[in-house]
């Protein structure tokens, strides 16, 4: 990969399609849609965890072989999936991550549950010490010593840690008040407090907050909140688990703290392509382009992602997940502007042997343009049979395989 978007840097094979070779260099659309998305740079890993992700020594390779245990050690939050075995389950062959089903992060309690050990985001609430203590307890066979190390180094470099204590103070000087509260993150990064009924929203000040400015979402504010702490008038502060939105601002680095250690900012609503000039109308950058974006490598971008081994596959089925999730919910709620006479429901139920009059007309369809769905696969297959009925029978089938 030796030619260079002269826009963003990334790194691209000579026979990749580009717009022109200019006079500084060539231009590409996938890698940053010709210097239209714009994004911050992943810094160099501080140490150790430059070196542990290096893979040249011993340690190093140990360390890359369980990184994935090592992540959910130091995350601010759990990941919850259903697995799917089917590609493993004959054992032998590549490690496959390979999901089925939805992907969630999930946030629990500031405070840990009345006889149980803190975990994730409540570890970060205590001392250094303390809390590589903690860590150990949960996690058997890893090295002790990397575990304070790491401790020491990401309550040394992360923003978020000083975002969570201050909210752990605010909840505690809330409960001694009493009432109805909820303390949140909202999708500017933004530590808010709602209290009373009305829900009035107070911004909380902290000195370490995550400097950065983020626009303003687009509809209503608090379907994407991030609830860290909440207490109603029925009982005590809740000790739920509640699901992270894939759309939120921290839903990457609060998970991947490995990839992202200093708390660079996932994907949100409000973030925009470059309109210099102010001609572009649509402004709103797409979430598949914020993922193009992080998934090349660059010459003046630290290479953390693409040294992450299972926790890099882990990261590409999680951004291809939420896109996909993305794209469903959009579906799911534009019913009306998808459908035609064909995707009524009314048509394609009558065609099923079983019909099940309860659910006529109840269904979400899901257009051909939607990769992967039956819709999709079958375009292709009248596609692939047109080109049978033009050159006649194929003669050879010829698969080819490589080593990624």
């Amino acid at each position: 990969m030796n030619i260079v978007c002269v826009h963003c840097h990334a790194k691209h094979w000579k026979a990749e399609p580009s717009r022109c070779r200019q006079a500084h260099g060539y231009s590409f659309e996938s890698c940053c849609k010709h210097g239209d998305v714009v994004l911050e740079k992943l810094k160099q890993l501080p140490e150790p965890l430059n070196s542990l992700m290096g893979g040249t020594t011993l340690q190093s390779k140990n360390f890359l072989k369980d990184v994935r245990r090592w992540n959910s050690l130091f995350a601010f939050t759990s990941i919850s999936y259903n697995m799917d075995n089917r590609t493993t389950a004959q054992g032998g062959g590549l490690h496959l991550f390979q999901v089925h089903g939805a992907v969630y992060h999930l946030q629990g309690p500031l405070k840990a549950p009345t006889g149980r050990d803190a975990a994730f985001s409540q570890i970060y609430l205590y001392d250094p010490l303390f809390a590589a203590q903690a860590r150990t307890t949960r996690a058997e066979g890893l090295d002790t010593e990397i575990i304070l190390a790491l401790t020491q180094m990401f309550q040394e470099c992360s923003p978020l840690i000083q975002m969570y204590k201050t909210a752990k103070e605010r909840m505690e000087e809330a409960e001694e008040r009493g009432g109805e509260f909820r303390i949140i993150l909202n999708p500017q990064m933004q530590l808010v407090i709602e209290s009373g009924a009305d829900r009035r929203r107070e911004n909380l000040p902290t000195s370490d907050e995550v400097a950065l400015i983020l626009p303003e979402e687009y509809g209503e504010a608090g379907c994407r909140d991030l609830v860290l702490a909440k207490r109603d008038n029925s009982g005590p502060v809740s000790e739920r688990l509640t699901i992270i939105n894939q759309n939120h601002a921290s839903y990457l680095p609060m998970h991947y703290v490995l990839l992202f250690h200093n708390g660079e900012l996932g994907w949100h609503w409000g973030q925009e392509l470059r309109n210099e000039n102010g001609q572009r109308q649509v402004v709103r950058m797409h979430q598949r382009a914020f993922y193009r974006f992080r998934l090349y490598p660059r010459t003046d971008e630290a290479m953390t992602i693409f040294q992450a081994k299972r926790l890099f596959q882990q990261f590409l089925v999680d951004a291809w997940a939420v896109c996909d999730q993305n794209k469903l919910a959009w579906l799911k709620r534009h019913q009306s502007n998808i459908r035609a006479d064909l995707y009524n429901g009314l048509t394609d139920v009558l065609q099923q042997q079983d019909i099940n009059l309860q659910e006529v007309g109840k269904r979400v369809v899901l257009p051909s343009s939607y990769v992967g769905g039956d819709r999709f696969m079958q375009q292709l297959y009248q596609d692939s049979m047109a080109l049978v009925r033009h050159f006649g029978r194929p003669s050879l089938f010829i698969t080819f395989t490589a080593n990624p």
